[in-house]
């Protein structure tokens, strides 16, 4: 690659390129990045949702079971990215086609900026006179363009050392609270025995579907993050350090405070145990890891979905962020947060099935694929997309449907069915010796990797 053209790609981070290798970087560096996602806010309000509306043990089944489905979609999707040092968004071009990646890369900007605006409304809340119209929209400006600023700066500048310093206080912070929470409330036991404060308004296996939605984008989008690790196993370390130790970890601690407090509202729970400033200084400094990360995300995708440079798609999703941050914050961030998970079931899960049986089944775990030479649009995995979203909403919203919507289930289906004669085409081509023959379309890794 040219020096001017390897310039212009470090810039980008790599967004549209294969990562080279001297940019690898080490497990705990991407470990504490992965972690940045999930030792979150939102992992703690959804925890203390389930403790709100479900007895101890079963919101603790309903969480580890929702984090079990979101770690193997984020491995299959995590060494599609390890090996091919690509990003999500390259992966769908290279799966939907140059023009047909578009839509589904959109999705994941859109949808990731709006996990920065709620995230962003949850911390606005919990900030001294956050519940105030005034001060609330200065918080929400304030921290959007804190995190759009280090999101800006990349992997290793912006992401990685935000994470080596936020993640272990909010720890350290939310462990304190729960210790507080405990006493307030008379022991672990009288916790663990309590009846949940609103019972009987949501259904496990709609709690179970929103815990999946909750971390399908990130699931999703864990290419971004495993193109920078050096072998296969960064890849399950990093996904159960994100998806067990952190998602289902928080979860657990929500689930104690929100059986403990029986308070929906993150602030007001706080308070009452004592540790409201506490709770305000642990929910910022996990702004940063999270927001910031999910504003990467959203800024590899919406690159690729409108063809801009990478610092104009993170302005576009700052101002986007923000903006839901101040509705979410005046409509109610716990009803507005779960409604919102609700409508990421419809549409995400399609894209990781679809990515998964394209690279693992159709292309037998390899993009020999020149990142040049891409076709305009692979029409079966677009008629997939759209076909798995009107199955999906019509299970939803006419069959009343609260699980199988938010698996990545339809779009494998559709896509393997769609992809059967191009499965026995290649079949053939590789009995008789003919499966590098497709004009521009197959070439070797090592002259994949040379091109890069």
């Amino acid at each position: 690659m040219p020096r001017t053209s390897r310039a212009v790609a470090a810039t980008e981070d790599y967004a549209a390129s294969r990562l080279p290798e001297s940019e690898r970087r080490s497990t705990l560096s991407i470990t504490l990045v992965r972690m940045g996602f999930t030792v979150s806010a939102t992992d703690l309000l959804y925890g203390m949702s389930l403790g709100l509306f479900f007895p101890f043990w079963t919101g603790v089944l309903i969480s580890l079971g929702s984090s079990l489905v979101v770690c193997a979609i984020s491995v299959l999707c995590g060494l599609m990215g390890q090996r091919e040092r690509v990003t999500t968004a390259t992966g769908l071009r290279l799966t939907f086609g140059r023009d047909g990646s578009r839509l589904p890369s959109l999705v994941i900007a859109v949808l990731s900026a709006g996990f920065v605006g709620y995230s962003t409304g949850i911390t606005a809340g919990v900030l001294p006179g956050g519940e105030t119209p005034v001060i609330g929209l200065v918080y929400c400006l304030g921290l959007s363009v804190v995190y759009t600023a280090l999101s800006v700066v990349g992997f290793n500048k912006g992401l990685t050392w935000v994470g080596r310093i936020s993640v272990p206080l909010m720890l350290v912070t939310v462990v304190i609270a729960v210790v507080a929470t405990v006493r307030h409330a008379g022991g672990l036991a009288e916790i663990v025995g309590n009846d949940p404060a609103r019972a009987g308004e949501m259904s496990a296996l709609t709690m179970f579907a929103l815990g999946v939605s909750k971390w399908m984008t990130g699931a999703t989008v864990t290419p971004d993050i495993t193109r920078f690790g050096r072998s296969r196993s960064t890849v399950y370390t990093t996904t159960v350090a994100e998806f067990v130790v952190g998602n289902f970890g928080f979860n657990l601690l929500g689930i104690l405070i929100g059986l403990g407090v029986g308070l929906g509202n993150m602030g007001d729970a706080f308070a009452a145990v004592g540790v409201a400033g506490l709770a305000a200084v642990a929910v910022f400094v996990q702004g940063f890891p999270h927001e910031v990360n999910n504003m990467y995300a959203a800024s590899l995708a919406g690159r690729t979905a409108l063809n801009l440079p990478r610092l104009v798609v993170n302005v576009l999703a700052g101002a986007m962020g923000a903006a839901l941050a101040y509705y979410g914050l005046r409509e109610g961030i716990l009803s507005a947060f779960l409604e919102y998970l609700g409508y990421l079931g419809y549409a995400i899960p399609l894209i990781p099935g679809i990515l998964i049986v394209d690279y693992f089944v159709l292309r037998r775990g390899r993009y020999d694929v020149d990142l040049d030479r891409v076709p305009r649009v692979n029409v079966r995995a677009v008629v997939a997309y759209f076909g798995g979203l009107a199955i999906n909403v019509y299970m939803g919203v006419v069959l009343d449907d609260e699980l199988w919507h938010a698996l990545p289930v339809s779009g494998m289906v559709l896509y393997l069915l769609l992809s059967i004669g191009e499965l026995r085409r290649r079949g053939s081509a590789v009995a008789t010796g003919t499966a590098d023959a497709v004009p521009g379309q197959r070439r070797s890794r090592a002259q994949s990797n040379r091109s890069a």
